[in-house]
């Protein structure tokens, strides 16, 4: 009577397959996510660069004057700092008839909570609750470029005062409607204090330019093209909101020394 033989694996062959696994999962889970956020940057360039084309759109019809957003702005439904004599809609809905999709402002690699300060995203006096011109805005504005006054008064610049216009960043991927600047002896001039985009560190991302994008960001260019940029680290000890920054400048100004880059702010 012949005995009967049952193939199969043993435990340690099906301990060796799990572990196999597991170290193929290991190595492709980082590709498939670097490959994710890859797609989503581009998604988010793409988005940067329907923006800047409508800021282009706009300044042709204002004398190439870019709008003004000083803080806090004046929409008084949307919070008891607003000014009375700052201009009340957000930046995005100045834009929006040029651009026409609310989805652009949307930046896929960004799901946490947006800040607008004092300006509205729908009709500004028609109620808080009502529906809003554009649902959210990701990116926001060169806070020096954008909200200079004087006197109280909002100042708009134009396009022909900014003599590097293709290396000034005028908006970039944000939480918050503004932004801070760096003054460094940074990688573009090694020679003079000039204001850089920050990346604020150890609690200080909120406005501050925390890496989205593969550690950088994308950036709307004064001349309107976009293009994305890694952070770094600042050539020089500064505070942790300051201790990173972008090759991406935020003005034309050039000063000798910190303290006066500063106290251009």
């Amino acid at each position: 009577m012949m005995k009967r033989h049952h193939s199969g694996f043993t435990l340690i062959e099906l301990l060796v397959v799990i572990a196999i696994i597991a170290i193929l999962a290991a190595i492709l889970f980082p590709v498939f996510a670097q490959a994710r956020e890859s797609a989503r940057k581009t998604q988010c360039l793409s988005n940067t660069k329907q923006i800047g084309t409508a800021v282009m759109m706009y300044v042709q019809d204002y004398d190439e004057a870019l709008f003004v957003q000083p803080w806090p702005g004046g929409c008084t439904e949307v919070s008891g700092n607003a000014n009375p004599n700052h201009p009340r809609q957000h930046w995005a809905t100045i834009v929006f008839p040029y651009v026409k999709n609310g989805g652009v402002f949307d930046c896929t690699s960004y799901a946490g909570t947006t800040f607008t300060a004092a300006y509205a995203l729908h009709n500004c006096g028609s109620g808080i609750n009502s529906q809003r011109i554009v649902p959210f805005v990701e990116y926001g504005l060169n806070e020096p470029l954008f909200a200079r006054q004087s006197n109280g008064l909002p100042i708009a610049t134009t396009l022909a005062q900014m003599q590097e216009s293709a290396s000034i960043g005028i908006i970039a991927d944000n939480n918050y409607i503004f932004s801070w600047s760096n003054c460094i002896l940074g990688s573009l001039d090694t020679t003079s204090y000039r204001r850089y985009w920050p990346e604020g560190r150890n609690g200080w991302e909120f406005y501050q330019g925390r890496p989205r994008h593969q550690g950088g960001m994308n950036f709307i260019y004064a001349d309107g093209h976009s293009k994305w940029s890694r952070s770094t680290d600042a050539p020089e000890t500064r505070p942790d909101y300051e201790k990173g920054y972008y090759a991406v400048l935020m003005t034309d100004d050039k000063y000798t020394t910190r303290a006066a880059c500063e106290a251009g702010r």
